[in-house]
């Protein structure tokens, strides 16, 4: 059986706000590669859902490396066969304020 993903508030928020910044200083190639990429991890995650790090932080959220410059931050529930994406960070942003 797939494993659902599950996007939360944050996750969609921080997505966008990824592709809003590709928009406004990078090329519609740069925007197409990164989604490719999410997309990638995403059908990775699926397959092999605890094939990533645990979160320096906390040890129930894992981080997946989109590229050099973003990472995200999910969650995996094996008993409801179910990946919660928590947060696409740019590893740019100060880290004090990763809550994961």
């Amino acid at each position: 059986m797939e494993i659902k993903i599950i996007w939360s508030d944050e996750s969609i928020k921080t997505f966008d706000d990824n592709i809003d910044y590709l928009n406004a200083f990078w090329s519609r190639r740069e925007v197409s590669k990164f989604l490719k990429q999410v997309d990638y991890v995403i059908s990775r995650l699926q397959e092999f859902p605890e094939s990533f790090n645990p979160s320096l932080k906390n040890k129930r959220v894992r981080r997946a490396r989109i590229n050099n410059y973003i990472t995200l931050y999910y969650r995996y529930n094996k008993l409801q066969n179910k990946i919660i994406l928590l947060s696409f960070w740019n590893v740019k942003q100060d880290p004090s304020k990763i809550q994961y």
